[in-house]
């Protein structure tokens, strides 16, 4: 029969020799004789063995199980080899669906909050406000979080809409900013007028929202342009409507 140095045998089974100094010591794998210099020594009935731990390792089965495979494995008739690795196969399948089940509930968990973290983004609430936070917050119900609307959308008081001269019951159906906060780049007022800059993408959205506001803010100037940076829309009014106009956007570089 073959013999085999540890290396020799680490590279025929494909398992490093770390691990089979392991599996001798836990007695997956009998303990090696040694040779005249100490090197330990391993036969071909032993790396048929290492080849079975390692398959099985590769199939996710506990070292339990693996050790009911090994035990008796060369003295053993293969009808009787076979019943055992069906026994550890069919437990271990049933621990596969189980994960798999466990997986899928942990899939759903991750969508949910995914969809309610990007419902979030555009939220004001404070953190230390909020009483069922993504994660932190031990939630009573399955109820996930309602985010408090934007500031923004609370800032177009009957005040404000009578600075603008804001008719806002005319306003048609449009994207507002709180729907364009996603693409703001940064704001700054220029000779006299509110420029918001908004990337590339956002271009149809703003040009609907400009039309709409020419519609309800008749008194202001609202103007949309493509820039080589993106897009810009140029307001025009009084100092104090570009003040107020300017608040009512989620940017706090903007230059009054």
């Amino acid at each position: 029969m073959n013999t085999y140095r540890i290396g020799e045998a680490a590279t025929a089974t494909g398992v490093t020799t770390h691990t089979i100094r392991f599996y001798e010591a836990r007695g997956l794998l009998p303990v090696a004789t040694r040779s005249e210099a100490g090197y330990r020594l391993y036969d071909d009935s032993d790396l048929r063995r290492l080849r079975l731990i390692h398959n099985a390792r590769t199939l996710g089965l506990p070292l339990g199980e693996i050790q009911g495979l090994v035990d008796g494995l060369h003295g053993s008739t293969c009808a009787d080899y076979a019943s055992r690795l069906r026994s550890a196969v069919d437990r271990q399948r049933l621990e596969i669906d189980r994960r798999i089940e466990e997986l899928q509930r942990v899939r759903v968990e991750l969508e949910t909050l995914a969809t309610e973290a990007a419902a979030a983004f555009s939220s004001s609430q404070q953190v230390a406000e909020c009483s069922c936070c993504l994660l932190m917050d031990d939630r009573q119900d399955s109820s996930y979080c309602q985010p408090s609307p934007p500031v923004i959308a609370h800032r177009f008081s009957n005040e404000v809409l009578e600075i603008l001269q804001c008719d806002i019951g005319s306003r048609p159906s449009a994207p507002t900013p709180d729907d364009l906060a996603p693409f703001l780049c940064g704001a700054s007022l220029v000779k006299g007028q509110l420029v918001i800059r908004f990337v590339p993408a956002a271009l149809a959205a703003v040009r609907q929202f400009a039309a709409a506001e020419c519609v309800c803010c008749g008194s202001l100037g609202w103007a949309v342009e493509e820039t080589a940076e993106g897009v810009q829309l140029s307001i025009s009014g009084t100092s104090e409507q570009l003040h107020v106009l300017a608040a009512a956007w989620p940017l706090p570089e903007v230059e009054l």
